[in-house]
């Protein structure tokens, strides 16, 4: 009789683990399945003197290890053989208000990448991680032939406690894609669509300067669209689980003027081969941003609450920002060894728009001009 070794890190238990999560409903059984099937197998071979039906049961069941032990040894190929539904292997996890949206739009484009259309909140969110990991393979698009990666998005990862360990316990390989912008901007994003969700719902609104700033000047560290910027902060929590090499951070502001740019370092992050051309996107002018054409859907744009018009900020208010996050940023810099020109209106007004409008993002920030008598 075949014994296995039912710890998880031994590669006999370790099949038993894979075999439970593809044909069994818990481990223990997996373990009893496997060894009584080797069991009933060797008393058939023997009573039966080796009859042919015994050498096929037995093939059938070194056939079902043989698979385990290659989705074992290079999971992320068997992971679309033998999976109808595949796990993402690669995961957006923010920034929020920095362009996630477009981007996930714009690498489904490429046909080695499937991606999953809607937050799902997996790892974030508590009732949605109780619903377990049979739930959210079910939300996953259907493997193709072809092979590929899963893409799932949900912002909300970047800034979760709970997240970089429950997505660690699930990949230690997963590959991350954060992607920044100018913390200002995003904070004053941020912020947009709070004041136009609190409208929708009939809710009075503070002013941007009233929600951000303390009554003696200060910065509201707490509040959300602050926090949320604060990139550094947030980013050591998954450096806590992943390597910088795992993590590929994009840049949101040139997603916004260079596409192509950034798309094609996706690409090589993921290991892709260059797909997505010039000749898929196209700016609208209207929108004042990139679309895209879809190879099946054709032309397509974001949706409305995508590129609303930011409210005005002070140009006070503004470089009061950009002072409290200046150190912030340079934490972030010095985690990614990388920089990013996030100064004065003066040194990026010449690459950098607002979704909204195809007019310079200082522009944006100043506020509307007295008419003239």
């Amino acid at each position: 009789m075949l014994k296995l070794n039912s710890d998880p890190n031994h590669v006999p238990g370790r099949m038993v683990k894979l075999f439970h999560c593809r044909y069994v409903s818990n481990q223990q059984c997996a373990y009893c399945t496997l060894s009584g099937m080797m069991h009933s197998y060797t008393q058939l071979l023997y009573l039966n003197n080796g009859g042919i039906v015994c050498y096929l049961f037995i093939g059938i069941t070194l056939m079902c290890l043989f698979c385990c032990v290659r989705f074992e040894l290079d999971d992320e190929i068997n992971l679309f053989l033998y999976e109808p539904r595949p796990l993402p292997t690669c995961l957006i996890i923010g920034a929020r208000k920095c362009g996630t949206r477009a981007l996930l739009q714009f690498l489904s484009l490429h046909p080695k990448l499937r991606i999953v259309t809607q937050e799902l909140h997996f790892f974030d969110n508590d009732t949605a991680y109780e619903l377990g990991l049979s739930w959210y393979r079910s939300q996953m698009p259907l493997a193709n032939h072809s092979g590929g990666v899963t893409i799932e998005k949900t912002p909300g990862y970047f800034t979760s406690l709970l997240a970089p360990s429950r997505v660690y316990r699930l990949n230690p390989k997963m590959r991350l894609v954060l992607i920044v912008r100018n913390p200002v901007v995003r904070a004053i994003s941020d912020f947009t669509q709070v004041v136009h969700t609190k409208r929708s719902k009939g809710k009075l609104v503070q002013t941007f300067e009233q929600a951000v700033f303390d009554r003696d000047g200060s910065v509201r560290v707490a509040y959300k669209p602050v926090r949320n910027s604060l990139y550094a902060l947030h980013l050591r929590h998954w450096l806590a689980y992943f390597p910088i090499d795992q993590i590929h951070i994009a840049d949101g502001d040139r997603l916004i003027e260079e596409p192509i740019v950034e798309l094609r370092a996706v690409e090589r992050f993921l290991n892709l081969p260059p797909h997505i051309g010039a000749e898929q996107l196209y700016f609208n002018r209207t929108k004042g941003f990139y679309c895209y054409v879809h190879p099946v859907d054709g032309p397509s744009c974001l949706g409305n609450t995508k590129g609303r018009a930011h409210v005005r900020v002070s140009v006070e208010a503004r470089q009061k920002l950009q002072e409290f996050f200046q150190p912030h940023n340079k934490q972030f810099y010095a985690l990614i060894n990388r920089t990013f020109n996030w100064v004065g209106c003066v040194d990026v007004a010449h690459f950098k728009r607002d979704f909204s409008r195809s007019r310079p993002l200082c522009d944006l920030l100043q506020p509307p001009h007295k008419a003239s008598r």
